[in-house]
């Protein structure tokens, strides 16, 4: 019965910290304290809805009619800790409504975890996990450690749910440093949904002011500080840093994601990084390294989802030259996310790198290895994630919004020079350390890309000429589709599928009504693909086509 309650109360409230908006459907939903981290607020509860979430229509939520919604869970005591939802937020009486001040703004208490500091036991009770959120690095302390902090102007959140946003900072040149530590300078929690620092090559443009910039930019790929909800910030194994100034990076980028799901034109974010580097180099240069699965596909009503990427030892084989030593490491998924794993098998041997049964968005477990974990040349990976439907009432996909879904395992590693590849994630079988050169299976990519090179231009006159796109299957169809496969990136199978699910991304028309084209002669059910319809005669799934396939942080594709 305890889950039962547990499960009601945040299934009604919602991701709170995820959506800023959630925050109001609760009393002193912004000054809860943290119940076991005394003088902190608390920025977790969004983890607590058991059914998953992120997106505002995925709970049945009526949000013309909140103070009814509230009124449902004010009575109801969500952590079994004897007291109810409304006693522990200050409303005892339940008579709060939003915008409304609350009847008490003190002596509060979460309503989702038996506090410990109260008289009773909490024996058998769900309680919170006791971490705080304050940045502790005593390396930054050091003797010689500089501090350079890096925030954008505070700037209009466009109404829009996601917005991805841009910014250069020029580096001290003077001599080589190695980064050693990142802290967050976040000025609205509510807004920013994770912040990565890019190293930037000698021809990146300079962006004084916030640019929106899409997910990646292409002169600045190498991610080398990362920040999202709940981390208090990164700070490097004493044997690596990462190189920047004289001859390391002496440009980065900042991106930010922006989170509006409410789609509001009233907010306004000036967030941004400070980095703590030093001219006392250590041992070795870092690098990152990602692990992880970008064909996802989660049907509603779910209370298990499991999604498998494996980094199989072909790819560490091509991918490393020599050992490399990991130091650190996190687990990312958004919020349908419930548990994920990293494994290790080597020499026989397996070995969980991140193990997280009950995974949190808000407040994410980073790995600390001493001593350094060996990951050698034919080693594998397998990436685990599992997922929770329940209250969602669409299919979730892959992509950047946090309505949208990812499956990635981060490692920090050192020496830098002994990886060619800053990743091993895989799109159902196919592993990114399969593109070799621009090619992968004989398909060069960037020809394929490239409407008007001439043998992209045959076959898509070819389809567009004899296949219908806007419905409707033409008699002369199947056979200009049997023809346009005998192009090596639209060989029938899986292959077909990546490549022109990567193809669907491209805006312009001709390339929407090709892809549309190909698909538009048979159908049959796909077990494969969740039990979705899938568009054959060799065409790819209509599910991957509208999900994101773009791997996140870093450029994968040589387009």
């Amino acid at each position: 019965m305890l889950t039962v309650r547990f499960a009601a109360f945040f299934t009604c409230i919602g991701v709170i910290y995820g959506h800023s908006g959630y925050r109001d459907m609760i009393p002193n939903g912004y000054t809860l304290p943290n119940p076991c981290v005394t003088g902190e607020l608390w920025h977790g509860v969004g983890h607590l809805n058991p059914g998953g979430g992120g997106d505002t229509n995925h709970f049945g939520i009526d949000f013309a009619n909140q103070g009814r919604m509230w009124a449902n869970v004010c009575n109801m005591d969500s952590d079994g800790d004897g007291m109810t939802n409304g006693q522990e937020l200050g409303d005892p009486q339940c008579m709060w409504t939003r915008g409304a001040t609350p009847a008490r703004t003190t002596g509060l208490t979460h309503p989702g975890f038996c506090d410990t500091s109260s008289s009773q036991t909490c024996a058998g009770l769900i309680t919170a996990p006791c971490t705080s959120s304050k940045f502790n690095c005593t390396a930054t302390t050091e003797t010689g450690v500089q501090k350079q902090i890096m925030k954008i102007p505070r700037t209009a959140v466009p109404d829009k749910e996601t917005t991805y946003v841009c910014m250069t900072f020029d580096l001290d040149q003077s001599q080589d440093y190695h980064l050693i530590a990142t802290e967050p300078e976040i000025d609205n929690v509510n807004v920013v949904h994770h912040i990565i620092l890019y190293g930037c090559g000698d021809n990146a443009p300079v962006i004084t002011s916030p640019q929106e910039c899409g997910q990646s930019m292409p002169a600045c790929q190498e991610g080398i500080g990362f920040w999202t909800v709940g981390m208090p910030g990164q700070c490097l194994h004493k044997e690596a840093g990462f190189r920047i100034g004289k001859t390391g990076y002496n440009r980065v980028l900042l991106q930010f994601h922006w989170n509006n799901p409410e789609r509001t034109s009233d907010k306004m974010d000036g967030s941004g990084l400070s980095i703590y580097y030093t001219s006392n180099l250590r041992p070795n240069d870092a690098g990152l390294f990602w692990t992880g699965e970008t064909n996802l596909v989660i049907p509603p009503g779910r209370s298990r989802t499991v999604v498998e990427s494996m980094c199989p030892s072909r790819c560490t084989n091509k991918i490393l030259s020599d050992t490399i030593y990991i130091i650190g490491g996190f687990n990312h998924m958004h919020y349908r996310g419930v548990a994920q794993t990293v494994e290790l098998f080597s020499g026989g041997e397996r070995r969980y790198l991140t193990n997280q049964l009950n995974y949190s968005y808000d407040n994410p477990k980073s790995m600390t290895y001493d001593p350094p974990v060996a990951i050698r040349r034919g080693d594998s990976l397998k990436t685990t994630c599992v997922y929770q439907s329940l209250s969602a009432t669409k299919t979730t996909f892959y992509g950047f919004s946090i309505s949208n879904e990812m499956c990635y395992g981060t490692f920090t590693y050192y020496p830098k020079r002994a990886s060619s590849n800053s990743n091993c994630v895989t799109w159902k079988t196919i592993n990114n350390c399969d593109v070799e050169g621009g090619a992968i299976m004989g398909c060069r990519i960037a020809e394929f890309f490239n409407n008007s090179h001439p043998n992209t231009k045959m076959v898509m006159d070819k389809v567009l000429d004899n296949c219908n796109p806007f419905g409707g299957c033409r008699q002369e169809c199947p056979a200009a589709i049997a023809e346009a496969e005998k192009h090596p990136c639209l060989v029938k199978g899986v292959i077909q599928d990546y490549l022109l699910t990567l193809r669907s991304r491209n805006p312009d028309l001709k390339t929407t009504k090709f892809v549309a084209a190909f698909g538009s002669c048979s159908c049959k059910k796909d077990d494969d693909n969740g039990g979705f319809p899938t568009h054959t005669g060799g065409t790819a799934s209509v599910d991957a086509l509208v999900s994101t396939v773009v791997l996140a942080f870093c450029t994968v594709l040589l387009l």
